[in-house]
């Protein structure tokens, strides 16, 4: 069935939608076609869009109909339009408007091309009337055809790089150079916008702005009668998409189609072919109906029906945010305008929990190829490219260490690990990523062309993955400051965390790292092997007061010798690292049930009595350093302090009353929004999660039904899935690029749902309430030993979490007992009263 998203409404409230392939070409479109179109950073073929370019609409596609002598805009913006209603409908992955007034219909139906770097659009107008329409149609959408970075460097002087051909139904635009900041580069990309009709006949084209406006407007053009024909050429001149129509009468209930496409290639293309492919009725539908299809197959495979119809329709959106942030990075959406392409560290780590879960065959080598972006110090690249393996320093060149970044690909790996019973994965050899970086960027060296670090005697050194897990991990757990926590460094997990560099520590990741420890120590039992060989020097990291610039010395003149390592050793040297670093933690850093999160730039406790963070709570739950009591109480006075009901939960952050220029910029931000203080899905998610794990079922299910049921309110601004963030009125910002969603998607699958792997081998814990099932039941749709499968929970009894227990399990009608190894069927289970 089609996930849909219906909205009647001529308000702009700023919805956006993503309109995307997986070849790379990324769209965002709004009701009133604003958004962008582009490839990436250097290749935008329409303006790029800002959040206020969601409300200014000059620059957006557009279409002119001239009827009867007065002016109606496609995008509606104009004064005789103002009293339109707007119909809204998007779905997977489409975008559809219908405007409507006493005079006309105009349904636009728009999406990108599955196979072809292409944007189309199906505009159908209707005659409402009882009389007899003259109208003339004109396609009037600006090309940008040129890098973000020239929108105001080099803006008119890039224009003069342009080479405008019309061709047959087609605008084509190549300029011939790229100004941007890799230099002066000979351009190889082209810029095409197309337009067909099978009613009405091409008259002319518009080829530039210059000859559009005709020393008008954008809202009051003058040169919509300056056509040019098929052959004309100009050179050094902002283009035009446009291309007129000839006049023709609309009858009564009568009406007229015509497409448009805008088009990024690498290579010139058949534009008659294309037309006949795709700007057709049968083509363009068929095409479409290939668009739903392949995102219904992916959606298809991680659903749930759970609390209501309305919250098991969003989490089908939720479960598309995950591939979405794979393919946008956190850039090319209007809230998301500071990025620059690609995908940061902690995001690519925490996108894969998702991606485990819905049975993607990609996984397998982007989990492995992620660990090239490891360096041989534990610090990382923090950039990656849209290639596996494809590794920068940062999106700016200015390298920077996130305190928190060793943390993530542990959790999804033990996630792969538990999910496939693969623990060979990590044995198995995979290189590190060397550039001129040492000593956890604080130092430099020459750098190698390949940027993959080279032994001694010249070769490409490859170390296990669990090597690369011990050396991330035991760096972080190391690189403590003068309390004992993980020194801040230049921010964790809350990049708004930034200028307390000198002195600052994160007690939040602390418990991140110890945790860590401890799971590689199981981790290098569950191989069954009694040694494994490892990097001599890692030797040097297994001591309680480990000197970490003796081991950064030490590599930064990298040998690459091997030893062998006894399993035994490992394990109780990492088990008493962790036990001590959580005794240490409790003992220095919890009171007034609450775990301190952070210390600032001038080495003070960023939290008094007063004042809490949710972040050292989360991270302290999910790292089960607190007692059961020691939860409880936190649940409690955390509750009391940060969580609003209003706008959607926990806060992220107390009101500090003040820019705290020695903890970093979020506290510059007003209260309520963003890094400081806003509810921030993200981390409350992480809370609870945390909760769950502890069986503060009550607690855990409020924080995460609250923010969801947020995220369905009309005024909360959401279109689809939930946001990064919501404002102090509870309005959602950051639309669908936001790691909340993956985990999200985890706190349903494992500690709702109760799917709990270990080595290959499944239990069933669900932690279920009464509140979760709809008619006595609850399912989750996921993959399960490479498998789709659905887990039905029946509750015949509306019992509560406490009150029930699995009384049986069946698959395919045959009773079946736990740990499930095999799958075959759908699961059904049957909860009872416990006697």
């Amino acid at each position: 069935m089609i996930i849909k998203k219906h909205i009647e409404s001529n308000k702009n409230t700023g919805y956006y939608f993503p309109m995307f392939n997986l070849k790379g070409f990324r769209s965002s479109i709004t009701p009133f076609f604003g958004g962008d179109v582009k490839t990436d950073l250097h290749h935008y073929a329409t303006e790029p869009t800002s959040e206020l370019g969601l409300f200014e609409h000059t620059q957006s596609r557009n279409v002119i109909f001239d009827i009867d002598h007065n002016l109606y805009f496609l995008n509606g913006q104009t004064q005789l339009q103002q009293n339109d209603s707007i119909d809204y409908e998007v779905g997977p992955l489409y975008q559809k408007v219908n405007r409507h007034n006493k005079l006309h219909d105009i349904s636009t139906t728009s999406f990108v091309l599955l196979n072809e770097m292409a944007e189309v659009h199906e505009i159908v107008y209707t005659n409402k009337t009882k009389k007899d329409q003259h109208i003339k149609v004109t396609t009037a959408t600006p090309m940008y055809a040129r890098s973000v970075d020239n929108l105001h460097d080099h803006r008119h002087v890039t224009s003069l790089l342009n080479t405008i051909d019309v061709l047959n139904g087609a605008i084509k635009v190549k300029p011939t150079l790229s100004f941007d900041e890799r230099g002066h580069q000979v351009n190889d990309t082209t810029y095409y916008f197309i337009a067909s009709s099978d009613d009405m006949h091409i008259k002319g084209y518009i080829p530039t702005q210059e000859d559009y406006l005709n020393q008008g407007s954008f809202h009051f053009p003058k040169g919509l009668d300056k056509l040019k024909e098929q052959g004309y050429h100009i050179d050094g001149y902002e283009a035009m998409g446009g291309i007129a129509f000839d006049g023709i009468i609309i009858k009564p209930n009568e009406s007229v189609t015509f497409y448009m496409a805008i088009a990024i290639q690498k290579e010139d293309m058949d534009i008659n072919q294309f037309r006949k492919t795709y700007l057709s009725t049968s083509g363009f539908h068929k095409a479409l109906d290939e668009v739903i299809a392949f995102f219904e197959t992916y959606l298809s495979q991680l659903k749930f029906e759970i609390d209501t119809d309305e919250t098991s329709k969003q989490l089908n959106w939720v479960s598309l945010q995950p591939l979405l942030r794979r393919y946008y990075g956190n850039s090319f959406m209007p809230h998301h305008d500071y990025g620059k392409g690609g995908r940061g560290w902690r995001d690519l780590w925490q996108d894969l929990l998702a991606l485990i879960m819905m049975n993607d065959d990609s996984v397998y080598e982007l989990l492995y190829s992620n660990f090239q972006g490891v360096r041989i110090d534990g610090s990382n690249a923090t950039i990656i490219g849209d290639q596996p393996g494809e590794f920068k320093a940062d999106r700016n060149q200015i390298t920077r260490v996130w305190s928190d970044h060793g943390v993530w690909p542990l959790i999804t790996t033990k996630l792969y690990i538990d999910e496939t019973g693969d623990v060979d994965f990590l044995l198995k050899e995979q290189s590190y990523f060397s550039d001129q970086f040492t000593h956890y960027t604080r130092q430099i060296k020459k750098i190698n062309e390949q940027n993959i670090l080279i032994d001694e005697n010249n070769k490409i050194y490859k170390g296990s993955i669990l090597e690369h897990l011990l050396i991330e991990n035991l760096v972080g757990f190391h690189n403590i400051g003068k309390h004992g926590f993980t020194r801040l460094e230049d921010a964790d997990w809350n990049d708004g965390l930034d200028m307390a560099h000198e002195n600052g520590e994160t007690i939040a990741f602390t418990h991140m790292y110890a945790e860590n420890l401890s799971i590689l120590a199981h981790l290098l039992k569950s191989t069954n092997l009694k040694s494994i060989n490892l990097l001599d020097d890692i030797e040097v990291l297994l001591t309680k007061n480990a000197n970490l610039q003796t081991y950064f010395d030490r590599v930064s003149q990298f040998k690459g010798n091997k030893v062998s390592f006894n399993i035994n050793y490992l394990f109780e040297r990492l088990m008493k690292l962790s036990e001590d670093k959580k005794k240490f933690i409790n003992d220095n850093a919890y009171e007034e049930n609450k775990y301190q999160s952070y210390y600032d730039k001038n080495g003070e406790l960023l939290d008094d009595k007063t004042s809490i963070a949710l972040t050292g709570q989360a991270m302290a739950l999910i790292a089960h350093t607190p007692t059961q009591e020691q939860a409880q109480k936190i649940a409690f006075h955390t509750k009391e302090k940060l969580f609003d009901t209003s706008v959607g939960g926990y806060h992220l952050n107390t009101n500090y009353q003040k820019v705290l220029t020695n903890m970093g910029r979020a506290f510059g931000f007003a209260y309520n929004h963003k890094e400081n203080g806003a509810v921030f899905a993200h981390m409350a998610m992480m809370y609870a999660y945390g909760l769950y794990e502890y069986n503060l079922v009550d607690e855990a299910r409020q924080a995460t039904f609250q923010l969801l049921k947020q995220a369905q309110k009309e005024d909360s601004q959401v279109l689809a899935g939930i946001p990064e963030y919501f404002s102090d009125k509870g309005h959602g910002k950051y639309s669908y690029l936001t790691g909340s969603a993956s985990w999200l998607l985890l706190l349903l699958r494992k500690q709702i749902f109760g799917l709990e792997f270990n080595l290959g081998k499944l239990t069933l814990n669900p932690k279920l309430t009464k509140e979760d099932f709809i008619n006595q039941s609850a399912s989750i749709v996921t993959n399960i030993f490479g498998k789709t499968v659905k887990i039905t929970y029946h509750n015949p009894k509306n019992l509560d979490y406490g009150q029930y227990k699995i009384k049986d399990i069946f698959i395919n009608d045959k009773e079946v007992h736990m740990p499930i190894t095999k799958i075959n069927g759908s699961i059904e289970v049957h909860l009872d009263e416990i006697v």
